[in-house]
């Protein structure tokens, strides 16, 4: 609209000098000189033919003006152009001069606008891997479909799972389509599973009621997982669809590594919580267990004996068996504290948020500050689980989509209470929009399961945000709630 009304501006500018001239002496006019500033404006910032067709019809006009105007003397129009020959290439050469400015300008905006593009995909990457070792393969299934929009500039996009070989096919997972299309979306997909199984490339698929396709397989190094595709434009070129195929190509890959490392991750620590078992089984076997049934042993001998024992016997056979179940207290307790991160010097968990967030503000520029008051030693494993999954889904939206150059965080730990709060400065928001707009922008979990994780561990999630004012998060969770209502 803008561009339209200087358009009109420039147009206008002209006729009312090219009308000054004829009034004022036609091709001796002064105001000839005058049409320099609409030239250069539509050579500055219009189209080639605009420019150009401004010149040509002024020239035109400046040519016909002495038989048009009865004051003027009349002149043939090779004597014009000798006597305002200069005047006329002045106008080309400026012409051409702010051109090849107005290209080379042009030519820096695309080099930036790229490399701004380059840099988004670069930290929505990032994201990606970070978000793959910590979410379930839903949620993975999810960022990278929202990646697949932002990347393709396109509208839908889908991440379809197919099933593991006894056991339930992981939720697909889809971003642009309404809730009551996404079923007959699957299901569709689904009934081709046979043919999707087989495929290596790129497939172009038309579904009825649901338009055209580009569809890639995603594939591990030991199985099929399912399909990663987009909806394509009617109005999309052959030139267009061999970009996204290229871009599908590229995610296809990306995504079978993230999965396979996710499930690499998975049985990483299925072997880990097994070999620490075993080694705790073998040292409360070789110790406590020797210990504790000795001292059952010595009190059963004891119940059946004691009556007909001396008093100063029966006395040592007691301190016999408490100085036993005193070194089994203190080999029950070293081996305790074997286990405990805190105690063997291992990474504790509050030194996996701080390392987490230090990472995060030196990617991104940021300044984080983070504030624990408490110990989290006691905290069961969920809460650990929810609490970072809370502040590192907050954190990214605050840097992401926020636009933020500081961000606050404020985790309480208390043996009763847990409150967290996280503050930025960033552009803000309407919160109305997220409890009632798909969120087509956000990763990861996003608000809605920042509030489903405060609240499956019976705590309350409070969000407050406006435009150009900053978002802030607050979070109270009781602990132990969580334990009672799944017992």
């Amino acid at each position: 609209m803008r561009r339209q009304i200087l358009m009109l501006a420039v147009v206008l500018e002209t006729a009312v000098i090219t009308a000054l001239m004829l009034f004022t002496g036609a091709y001796d006019s002064p105001f000839k000189l005058y049409v320099l500033n609409p030239v250069l404006i539509a050579a500055g910032s219009f189209s080639f033919y605009m420019a150009w067709g401004l010149i040509f019809g002024y020239i035109l006009i400046v040519a016909a003006s002495g038989y048009i105007s009865p004051d003027s003397p009349r002149a043939a129009f090779s004597e014009i152009m000798l006597e305002d020959g200069n005047l006329f290439l002045a106008l080309a050469l400026a012409v051409i001069v702010m051109q090849m400015v107005n290209g080379i300008k042009r030519q820096r905006e695309e080099a930036n606008a790229r490399t701004n593009d380059t840099m988004e995909h670069i930290k929505s990457l990032y994201h990606i891997v970070e978000t793959s070792s910590q979410h379930d393969f839903m949620n993975i299934g999810q960022v990278i479909t929202d990646y697949v929009v932002k990347l393709t500039k396109l509208e839908k996009a889908l991440f379809w799972f197919a099933k593991k070989s006894g056991e339930p096919a992981p939720q697909s997972r889809q971003t642009g389509w309404q809730q009551e299309e996404e079923r007959f979306l699957f299901m569709e997909l689904e009934k081709h599973e046979h043919e999707w199984r087989l495929q290596r490339e790129p497939v172009f698929k038309s579904m009825a009621g649901l338009g055209d396709f580009l569809l890639m397989p995603v594939r591990m190094s030991t199985r099929f997982v399912g399909m990663i595709g987009v909806k394509l434009e009617a109005s999309e070129g052959l030139e267009g669809r061999r970009w996204y195929i290229q871009q599908l190509m590229f995610l296809s890959e990306l995504s079978a590594i993230i999965l396979e490392r996710h499930e690499l991750g998975v049985i990483e620590n299925q072997l880990i919580i097994t070999n620490e078992q075993n080694r705790i089984a073998d040292e409360m076997h070789d110790s406590v267990s020797q210990s504790l049934f000795g001292i059952v042993y010595a009190t059963h001998s004891l119940k059946q004996t004691w009556r007909r024992m001396p008093e100063a016997e029966l006395e040592q056979q007691i301190e016999l068996i408490h100085d036993s179940a005193t070194r089994v207290a203190k080999e029950l307790r070293i081996t305790i504290y074997s286990l405990s991160s805190k105690k063997s010097g291992g990474p504790s968990w509050l030194g996996m948020v701080r390392s987490h967030l230090k990472s995060l503000s030196r990617l991104n520029d940021v300044e984080i500050e983070l504030q624990i008051t408490g110990d989290d030693f006691s905290l069961p494993y969920p809460y650990h689980k929810a609490l970072f999954r809370i502040i590192s889904e907050a954190t990214g939206n605050a840097i992401r989509h926020g636009a933020a150059s500081r961000v606050d965080v404020e985790l309480s730990l208390k043996p009763k209470w847990i409150r967290l709060s996280i503050i930025d400065d960033g552009i803000g928001f309407d919160p109305g929009l997220i409890w009632t707009e798909p969120e087509d922008h956000s990763g990861g979990l996003g608000m809605k399961n920042m509030q489903y994780l405060a609240q499956s561990l019976g705590g309350e999630f409070q969000l407050s945000s406006s435009r150009n004012a900053g978002t802030r998060i607050l979070i109270s969770i009781p602990v132990g709630v969580a334990e009672l209502k799944n017992a």
